[in-house]
Order: C-alpha cells, then sequence, then structure tokens
C-alpha cells in the first residue's frame, strides 16, 4: 500500500512540475500600451516611407495593399491596436523580402 501511495506521489508530483515548466515555457501574450502602439505606427511609418521615397506609383500600390489588408477584416475587434500594427509591419516585411527576392 505505501509503495503505491509512493508511487502516486511521484507521478503527481511530476505531473505538477511538467504543468509549471509548460505553463513557464508557454509565451506570454504582449499587453497593448498606448506607447507600444505608438512605437509600432511608428516601425510602420518609417516603413512605408523607406520604401516609398520619392516614388508615387509605389505609394499608391501601398496604400491599395494597406486598403487590401484592411477590407480582409473590417472592425475585427478580436484585432488591438497592436495586433493591427504587427499586421501591417508582417505585410510590410513580407512584401520587401519578395522584392528583394525578385532583384
Amino acid at each position: 500500500m505505501m509503495k503505491q501511495f509512493s508511487a502516486l506521489l511521484l507521478a503527481g508530483l511530476f505531473c505538477l512540475s511538467a504543468t509549471q515548466v509548460s505553463a513557464d515555457t508557454a509565451p506570454e501574450p504582449e499587453v497593448c500600451t498606448p506607447k507600444i502602439a505608438i512605437d509600432k505606427a511608428g516601425v510602420v511609418a518609417q516603413m512605408i516611407y523607406d520604401m516609398t521615397k520619392n516614388n508615387p506609383d509605389k505609394a499608391e500600390e501601398l496604400r491599395d495593399r494597406m486598403n487590401q489588408l484592411q477590407e480582409e477584416n473590417p472592425a475585427d475587434s478580436s484585432f488591438d491596436a497592436c495586433q493591427a500594427y504587427q499586421r501591417l509591419i508582417d505585410a510590410l516585411d513580407h512584401d520587401v523580402e519578395a522584392a528583394k527576392a525578385g532583384a
């Protein structure tokens, strides 16, 4: 009886420690503060500026791309401002990488 209890106790402790390890390694969701949102907006603005310098055609193309992204999930309340800016950053990064690959 004591061996069974010890085995159950060890198994329980192992499960608790495994749960704690997985909880410790799970990424924390980012809290969207006004400062983080403003910082991400600045990144988007700089990326747009860098991509469209003295190129009105590229600026128009990029504006259409941004509108397309917005139309994919219009007023989707599941996105906060930080997530929305991060979506734009990711899309712009993808466009930059695609342009580099095509060059």
